[in-house]
Order: C-alpha cells, then sequence, then structure tokens
C-alpha cells in the first residue's frame, strides 16, 4: 500500500497547482502535515487556488451581541457578552460561500470568531478581538501570528473611565495590506500595513514588533493601500495618491504623486489594486441614504451604482493637470481578469468558469453608514460589469453584521 505521506514536496506542489477550487485544496491540506505543509510554498503566490475565491460569512456567535443602532456598544455590555458560558450551536465555526459550488461550508474555527476580520492577502486575514489583541491567521493551517497590541497604535480618541478602548474596537482598524507571505516562521520582510483611528491615517508594523510606527503624511481620512515595487501606495477620500517608502525606518518618504480628476464625490470609497506592472485606482460610486443625492432622498439604504477605474500614467515632461507627477487615465476594460474589493486586500483575479471576466466583486465596506443601520452591513454586495455597466447579485445578500461583514478570502 502506497505510503502517500512520503511523496516527495515537489511532487505534491505539482498537484497542489492543478488544484482550482478551494474545496480540493482544504482537502489536500487535511491529507497529513507533510501536505499541509506545501501552503508554505505555494503561498508566495498570492493567488492560491486562483479560480474560485470564497466569502466569509458573518460570525455564527454574534446573534449573541447585543444589536445597535448607531450607538457604539460599551466596552462593559460587550466583554460580558462574549464571555458569556452559554453554548452557541455553531459558536466556533465560520461559514464560507463559494463560487464554483453556490453552496455554504462550515469550518472549525474558532481563531476568527467573535473578531473584527480583515483580509490582508496572501490567504492570511488579521483579527482583531475585543480585548484589544491583533493577529494574523492563515485559515487553512490555523496558523497565528502576534501583531503589535491595538494600544499600542498612537493614540487617535482620549480615553477616560466613560470611554475605553473596546468601545471602537471593531471600527479602529478599516484596512489592512501585507507587504510579503510570512514563511516559515521568517517574517522580518513582512510589513502589515493599516488604515486606523478616527482620522484614518497609516500606521506600519513587522510580526514581533512591539508598537504600530505612524507615517507621517500630509493628508487623512484614507481607503485604500497597495504594496507594489517594495513601496506602499495609499488614496486618500479625495482621491489623492501617496507613495510611501519605509525602507529606513528613521528616514520615511512620503510623497503625492496624483490625483483624480476633479467632480468626484469624496464619500464615494476609492480602491488601489497593481494590474499587469502598473496601479489602477477604482472610485466606486455611492448613491442612497448617506450620499445626499437628491433622487434618491427617499431611499432607506445605500447602494453601489456604479464604477470609474483609472490607470496611474508617469508623465514625461509635462505635468497633470494637477501639478502631479502621474496622470489619471480613465480605462473601461480589465481585459480577461476581475476585480475583488471590500475589507480586503484589492486583487485582480484572472477569469474561469467560477469568476466571470471584466467584472468588479464588491462587499459592503462601508462603515460609516452601515453603523446606523441596525442590522449592520453587509447589503451592499454584487457583481458590477465593467462593459455594460450593469450590477447582479453573486450571492444572497442576507448576511449583516455590525463587526465583520462578509469579506473576500482570497
Amino acid at each position: 500500500m502506497a505510503d502517500w505521506a512520503t511523496l516527495p514536496i515537489d511532487i505534491l506542489v505539482l498537484i497542489a497547482k492543478r488544484l482550482e477550487f478551494f474545496e480540493d485544496f482544504i482537502g489536500f491540506c487535511v491529507v497529513c502535515k507533510s501536505w499541509q505543509s506545501v501552503t508554505s510554498i505555494l503561498g508566495k503566490d498570492r493567488t492560491l487556488p486562483p479560480q474560485s475565491p470564497w466569502v466569509m460569512l458573518t460570525d455564527i456567535a454574534e446573534k449573541k451581541f447585543p444589536m445597535v443602532t448607531g450607538d457604539m456598544i460599551s466596552s462593559e455590555m460587550l466583554v460580558k457578552e462574549v464571555e458569556k458560558k452559554e453554548h452557541i450551536e455553531g459558536m466556533n465555526k465560520r461559514r464560507f460561500f463559494s463560487f464554483s459550488t453556490s453552496k455554504i461550508y462550515e469550518f472549525e474555527l474558532p481563531e476568527a470568531t467573535r473578531k473584527k476580520c480583515l483580509g490582508v492577502g496572501y490567504g492570511w486575514l488579521l483579527t482583531i478581538d475585543y480585548d484589544l489583541q491583533i493577529k494574523l491567521l492563515h485559515p487553512y493551517t490555523r496558523k497565528q501570528i502576534d501583531m503589535p497590541h491595538l494600544l499600542s497604535f498612537k493614540n487617535q480618541y482620549n480615553y477616560d473611565k466613560d470611554f475605553k478602548p473596546q468601545d471602537v474596537v471593531y471600527s479602529f482598524v478599516t484596512k489592512a495590506v501585507m507587504s510579503s507571505n510570512p514563511q516559515n516562521n521568517c517574517n522580518e520582510d513582512c510589513i502589515i500595513l493599516a488604515i486606523y483611528g478616527e482620522y484614518r491615517v497609516l500606521a506600519y508594523a513587522k510580526p514581533g514588533d512591539e508598537v504600530w510606527t505612524n507615517i507621517n503624511v500630509p493628508s487623512k481620512v484614507f481607503t485604500d493601500v497597495v504594496y507594489y515595487k517594495e513601496k506602499f501606495y495609499a488614496v486618500d477620500c479625495h482621491g489623492v495618491v501617496f507613495v510611501c517608502d519605509i525602507s529606513d525606518v528613521n528616514d520615511s518618504k512620503v510623497a503625492a504623486i496624483a490625483r483624480i480628476p476633479d467632480g468626484f464625490n469624496p464619500l464615494n470609497r476609492k480602491y488601489l489594486v497593481e494590474s499587469s506592472g502598473c496601479i489602477l485606482l477604482i472610485i466606486r460610486i455611492g448613491r442612497g441614504a448617506g450620499f445626499d443625492y437628491e433622487e434618491d432622498i427617499d431611499r432607506l439604504f445605500y447602494y453601489t451604482s456604479g464604477f470609474s477605474i483609472f490607470k496611474l500614467e508617469e508623465c514625461h515632461g509635462e505635468r497633470s493637470s494637477h501639478n502631479y507627477p502621474y496622470r489619471m487615465t480613465r480605462i473601461d476594460n480589465l481585459g480577461d481578469k476581475s476585480l475583488f474589493v471590500g475589507y480586503n486586500a484589492s486583487v485582480l483575479l484572472p477569469s474561469s468558469r467560477c469568476v466571470k471576466a471584466n467584472c468588479i466583486y464588491f462587499s459592503d465596506d462601508n462603515l460609516v453608514l452601515y453603523s446606523e443601520q441596525p442590522y449592520g452591513g453587509g447589503h451592499d454586495t454584487g457583481i458590477f460589469d465593467v462593459e455594460s455597466g450593469s450590477i447582479s447579485l453573486h450571492y444572497a445578500s442576507n448576511f449583516m453584521s455590525h463587526i465583520t461583514p462578509p469579506i473576500w478570502f482570497i
């Protein structure tokens, strides 16, 4: 009888690379430890497995959290609810929606329950617990890596006896992106850049650091970041793009390099993504409640009506209209790839029988607006067809949450 556990690693890598769907890959990983170890090798590829992303749905255990309608949950109430000993069926499991089968799967994943979760890239999640602990989590292996404590961010709030960090724990960090995949406990090259605090400013840390280090940028209210050619790029609510070179921790260099054309609402969310050797800036056009359009005054909910896509192009000699070294050129085609945006590192994936080409898959990440909704966020999800401008649903969007609405797991 063959001893499958002793198959050479190079053979296992070849097998794993032919797996198209998460269901098959997860089954591959649970065969034995040697098969599971292949994830550390393949993890260098951002799109593993490339053909079928999943959606991590809302936390089963969150149904026991106190509901809010615009008011923050007090830290005392939250801790009391979290520490309850009563059994909640499935409380240690997380649910995932599969595009390949249109089914929902449940996995034992207590490391991600009752926590804020953000997709940071390479299959990793950033988890933030009510006790203010921050960790990196890889759901395949359930491996965790400690990150600096939430209180090590430069203080953006005046804490006192009536207002504690726990009161804002689930809204404190709104986006995080990693520079590289932490491999085999060699994490010195991995940097996490986060958007955090009341003013949505930037800070970074490496696994093993004691504190988060602020980046001194002459702007605030950032909405997205991307790592590209050994530098981080960030975009603020006005569509100004900054390049952040933090290779020298004692002398970080920051410069504004581009800005979107005039006429876009600052309330519209902006995203950055790498695409074939360049950077794309994507504007998500929001309508309905909170966006101040007269024709939508009776709409009870906000919604996404479309997207605009721009490509950053270096100006040679002549500066752009805003006097920046890069200009924004509108494009109307993503080719044979599709974009995934939300509470995750924005990423382009190749099309497949499960992923439609030239589309933008979006999930609900409008914390400012869904914090006012009685059931939280999660309803504003869909697939935007770039060519036709039409929007369709990608799954039944009835999974609402104040803590972690559904996010892309890529």
